[in-house]
């Protein structure tokens, strides 16, 4: 196994498992990228480095993208030099996802929903932009990766607060929202749950809301080869809009419930991804392999076989 595929494999993240269906050298493609950006963010959430160690860290992997002389490549290292050079890939994104990650060394909160989406940004469209490309998707495709981008990232912020705050102390809620709201630090020092906690989370799912409208919108309007191209995106679209809608009926109890999608839900979440791309398709598919599953579970003397 690679390292990329080590690294992917033991994530467990929604997006790795997005991934399962993707034809062959796109999923590895898909690995070596997701790898870097697990990297990236390792490198400035996992203990024991000091910040300039994780600076420096970073600043290798700019490096390393830019094509500059870094001794002793690690086998990631090779792999993403590799992955840009075979598909061309246009690297600003991936340097912004760097920059943005950096920004959570010594995290600021945003003032405002500006600050916020300038992190989102560098930290989830980027990914997106580049994940597009990799996947197969045109130009066209970059609307709807800067939206979707947005959205997971906002869902990501509401579903985290009190994890983001408590292990790293890092408040990614802007402080207008806060304010207008009247909850204060103190609250969330305090994990106070409160009529004002919901109503704020309820203004940053309305934000995310918008996001998955616009995505949808621009997912439209695509092309049936960029759709097809993009079916772990759309998948990860309805896993993450499928966690926002259980935030949203459960009152946001952030402090005491870890929201997350059962594995059996995500492959529903991903076969009816496949559907809508091609409803008569995984139709036919799905009814022969149901028809044979029944001939094998009714033939005779079944109960007997070992």
């Amino acid at each position: 196994m690679t390292q990329a595929q080590t690294i992917t494999s033991k994530a467990k993240s929604n997006l790795a498992f997005a991934l399962i269906d993707l034809p062959e050298e796109e999923r590895r493609h898909m690995a070596e990228f997701y790898a870097f950006c697990r990297t990236v963010d390792d490198i400035v959430d996992e203990p024991g480095m000091t910040p300039r160690e994780r600076h420096d860290a970073l600043n290798r992997w700019i490096e390393v993208i830019n094509g500059g002389d870094v001794l002793e490549l690690t086998e990631l290292e090779e792999d993403i030099i590799a992955l840009i050079q075979d598909l061309e890939l246009d690297t600003t994104p991936m340097l912004h996802l760097i920059e943005g990650c950096r920004s959570d060394i010594c995290q600021q909160q945003p003032l405002n929903r500006d600050e916020l989406l300038d992190y989102t940004y560098c930290v989830a469209c980027c990914v997106g932009l580049t994940s597009a490309r990799i996947m197969g998707a045109g130009e066209a495709a970059y609307p709807y990766a800067i939206a979707l981008g947005h959205a997971l990232q906002m869902v990501n912020i509401i579903r985290d607060v009190a994890e983001d705050y408590g292990k790293s102390n890092r408040i990614y809620l802007p402080r207008e929202d806060m304010d207008r709201f009247g909850y204060t630090l103190e609250d969330l020092r305090g994990r106070v749950y409160s009529p004002q906690l919901q109503e704020l989370l309820q203004y940053e799912a309305d934000l995310a809301e918008k996001f998955f409208a616009e995505a949808e919108e621009e997912y439209n309007r695509l092309r049936p080869e960029d759709k097809a191209a993009l079916i772990p995106a759309q998948a990860m679209a309805l896993i993450y809009h499928t966690i926002l809608d259980k935030m949203k009926a459960g009152g946001f109890r952030i402090f005491d419930i870890r929201y997350r999608v059962n594995t059996f839900h995500k492959l529903w979440l991903l076969f009816r991804t496949k559907l809508d791309i091609d409803p008569q398709s995984y139709y036919d598919k799905s009814k022969a392999y149901y028809d044979k599953l029944l001939g094998f579970l009714s033939r005779p003397g079944r109960k007997d076989e070992k």
